[in-house]
Order: C-alpha cells, then sequence, then structure tokens
C-alpha cells in the first residue's frame, strides 16, 4: 500500500504486523532487512502525522475574566 493513500491507524497496524513477523517468525536475513526498513519508513511517516496533527490542535482555554480564547498546542520538550 502507497503510504501517501495509508491512513496513520493502517500504517500502526502494518507496523504491529512486522514486529510480529519479526518476534515470532524465522525469517531469511534479507526478508527480515526488508521488513525493518519498511518499519522505519512507517514509523516515520506515523511521526509526521503526529507532528502535523500537533500543530494543528487548537486548544481552547477560559482566560481569567471568563472568555475563550484559543492557543496552538505546543509539546514540552521531553514529551
Amino acid at each position: 500500500m502507497a503510504k501517501k493513500k495509508m491512513t496513520f491507524e493502517q500504517a500502526i497496524q502494518r507496523l504491529e504486523e512486522i514486529v510480529e513477523i519479526l518476534e515470532t517468525e524465522e525469517i531469511a536475513l534479507e526478508k527480515s532487512v526488508d521488513l525493518y526498513k519498511e518499519g522505519m519508513e512507517l514509523a516515520e511517516f506515523c511521526q509526521t502525522k503526529i507532528t502535523k496533527a500537533e500543530t494543528e490542535v487548537v486548544l481552547l482555554q477560559k482566560n481569567i475574566s471568563g472568555e475563550i480564547e484559543q492557543t496552538h498546542f505546543e509539546v514540552e520538550e521531553g514529551e
């Protein structure tokens, strides 16, 4: 499946499949390396999707006077 048409959920599911294969099946070294590469590409794809979503999230907070104000979501260091 092309990553551009893949959803985040599909990418996570495929990553889980790859992990299961690598952990439970005896496969050739070349196949293991290919699966590892695919997994790394999927992990990067997922991280990009998460980063994009974080930048789009807007939190609504009430300020002291009770008015609702918008603030952009920012990830703190270490998260």
